[in-house]
């Protein structure tokens, strides 16, 4: 059975020095970087900017929730991609990921991980 993800971008970076998250997806297809030794396969069910700053990150996972269920699936792990990674890191981003992850594991039930790719 496949692991179904969800990946939240930033919007600031995205389509700037990600264009259009070619690496995540690279990242996934290959099993490498964030995605290396993973015993199941990895689907990417959804993939969402993070609202931009001040960020509105959790609405916008609770809308693609809805939508999954509708279409009859679930996602059962959460990557911020690289991007947000860099973002909070480097670019001041205000968003605190920490606490914005210990809540969406509380919420959703699902792991949080942060960064999928190195490239």
């Amino acid at each position: 059975m496949a692991t179904r993800i969800g990946i939240v971008y930033c919007e600031r970076i995205q389509d700037a020095s990600c264009v259009g998250c070619a690496k995540c997806y690279k990242a996934v297809n290959d099993r490498t970087c964030a995605f290396a030794g993973l015993d199941d396969e990895v689907q990417v069910v959804f993939k969402t900017g993070c609202g931009d700053c001040p960020g509105l990150v959790l609405p916008k996972i609770d809308l693609q929730k809805v939508v999954l269920s509708s279409l009859g699936t679930d996602f059962d792990a959460l990557y911020f991609g690289t991007c947000v990674k860099k973002a909070t890191a480097m670019m001041n981003c205000p968003m605190n990921v920490e606490g914005l992850s210990n809540k969406i594991e509380e919420i959703f039930g699902v792991p949080v991980f942060m960064g999928t790719h190195d490239y």
